[in-house]
């Protein structure tokens, strides 16, 4: 009995069982999402994961935006901007008919609130965050620190729907740097309301709303009735992201009309969904980069031999050919090619074991590396970290992790593949407790600030492996602070030129994500930021 109530569950409203109509619109009301992984946090402040940004896209807003599939920026939840001709102070004129999910008035006292929030260390919603863990990492790396190391010098409410904001220095990508998915506006008195529960309790002010959100099943949100933005008001009246870990999975969810679309198509899936007359592929412009991090706080990674034996051990073209799908790019640099700032002169370490083999016993290593020294005399085998989750970079990374073992297994170098829970593995990463790793960079603003500036302007950094190079970090902070674009992309060619001599990191691949849909799915809009809106999403 109990196994016919639930298959007649769905079908019931107000106690009436619905007829096909019924039930084909109340489905067109409900988008599904397939997501590759659970969620970290639903507070945009502090959060540096794709899958948890993909939900709060929805539910926040910030000052400025992306528009549709482009980086360009155009007015959010501000009408319009001045800047002064010495590019220090910024005027915005805010919506006067915004407000967030709580109720609460969106004004110019809200915008403060949240960038003092997130400026000032000892606010009481910043200290707390602290002490519970969680960092306000984009903050620091967009605008140079926190209190008075950050580029922002003041933030005033001039009236109710007018902010200035007063900057130490020009900043090239202010306006990209504010339509980046971590500085949208959060209902300050929901952040003091929830404290360090922020993560749970998100409140924007969105086409949608949050509901609820189930661990390791799902989060639900519905249409927002209030949205001020009458014009792009949801087409659906609630949106489902569901976490089905696995691409197969998710594609066998997807060809059974379980869920809507999904991303991180494994490879060899790609045909199948081509070939499937009730599916379609949407290709996100490339706008990312896999690397292979060193934790400098290993001995053996301080010689540059051997950063460039491992650099020529790794079989670049045969990964991509093998495991990318014909969707992915050998990388030389930290720039994917569409970037203003890539430098086409570049040239990457040939494809050899040979080489590499020679530069290891040149460091001292001629019967190859399997263990390695910490700076505090600890030795352990050298574990090579992968992420657990598909990511825009890696989109098979178990794979892709086997691969570059068994070519760097080939050279001398010997490596025991891990991973772990992925907010675990971000955990350990900005902890600097990951000695050779995985991980990549979808860009946030289609800036070259945003790769390599948010990598490298900070020297010693735990979460980026204790690399320091303060001749690297004088040279972004210059093109940091110009507006002409011609002379910021010379500085950004030459950084990807100190980057690569110095073997700082490696450079695996960039891709054009696959994200498959239903046929029935209309005006999805892939963007290469991954700043995506399900407010345009129809279901027939």
């Amino acid at each position: 009995m109990k196994r016919v109530i639930r298959l007649l569950i769905p079908c019931l409203v107000g106690g009436l069982l619905l007829g096909g109509a019924a039930r084909a619109a109340l489905a067109a009301s409900t988008f599904v999402f397939g997501a590759q992984g659970e969620p970290v946090c639903l507070d945009p402040a502090i959060i540096t994961d794709g899958i948890s940004s993909r939900i709060t896209h929805q539910i926040f807003e910030g000052l400025t935006k992306y528009k549709g599939a482009t980086t360009e920026v155009v007015p959010a939840l501000a009408e319009r901007w001045e800047v002064s001709a010495d590019g220090t102070i910024w005027t915005f004129t805010l919506r006067k008919n915004a407000t967030f999910h709580d109720g609460t008035p969106f004004d110019a006292k809200a915008v403060v609130w949240n960038f003092e929030r997130w400026r000032f260390t000892k606010h009481p919603q910043h200290e707390n965050q602290l002490k519970a863990g969680q960092t306000f990492e984009y903050y620091e790396g967009q605008f140079g620190g926190f209190d008075d190391q950050s580029l922002i010098a003041k933030v005033e409410a001039v009236n109710p729907t007018t902010v200035r904001f007063t900057l130490k220095d020009p900043q090239g990508p202010f306006l990209a740097n504010l339509a980046m998915f971590t500085f949208v506006l959060p209902s300050p008195a929901a952040i003091e309301k929830w404290g360090t529960e922020s993560c749970k309790h998100p409140v924007g002010t969105g086409p949608f709303r949050f509901v609820e959100w189930k661990p390791n099943q799902e989060v639900v949100l519905e249409a927002n009735p209030a949205y001020w933005n009458k014009a792009a008001a949801p087409k659906v009246q609630r949106v489902i992201i569901r976490n089905i870990k696995d691409s197969s999975q998710r594609l066998a969810a997807l060809k059974a009309g379980e869920i809507h679309g999904m991303e991180w198509v494994n490879p060899d899936d790609v045909r199948v969904v081509r070939a499937d007359p009730n599916l379609q592929v949407l290709l996100r412009p490339t706008n990312t980069t896999g690397y292979v991090a060193f934790n400098y706080k290993v001995k053996e990674f301080q010689d540059k031999r051997v950063r460039t034996a491992i650099a020529h051990a790794i079989n670049k073209r045969g990964i991509v050919n093998a495991l990318y799908g014909g969707t992915g790019l050998v990388a030389n640099q930290f720039q994917p090619p569409p970037l203003w700032g890539y430098n086409k002169e570049l040239k990457d370490y040939p494809y050899s074991a040979d080489r590499a083999r020679a530069l290891l016993k040149e460091a001292g290593f001629a019967q190859g590396l399997k263990e390695i020294t910490w700076e505090d005399g600890r030795k352990e085998p050298l574990a090579f970290w992968y992420m657990p989750v598909s990511r825009p970079y890696y989109p098979n990374p178990k794979e892709i992790a086997e691969a570059i073992a068994a070519d760097l297994a080939k050279a001398g170098v010997t490596v025991g593949p891990q991973t772990i829970d992925w907010s675990a593995y971000l955990d350990k990463r900005k902890k600097g407790e990951l000695p050779l790793y995985m991980l990549g960079w979808t860009g946030d603003n289609g800036d070259p600030d945003n790769f390599v500036c948010y990598f490298f302007c900070n020297p010693g950094a735990s979460r980026e492996g204790f690399y320091s190079n303060k001749d690297l970090a004088e040279v972004l902070l210059q093109a940091q602070k110009l507006t002409d674009q011609g002379k910021r992309a010379a500085l950004y060619r030459k950084a990807e030129q100190m980057i690569h001599d110095d073997v700082s990191r490696l450079f695996i691949a960039n891709n054009q994500p696959p994200l498959a849909f239903s046929k029935k799915v209309k005006g999805y809009v892939p963007n290469p930021t991954n700043t995506e809106y399900f407010n345009t999403v129809q279901v027939e």
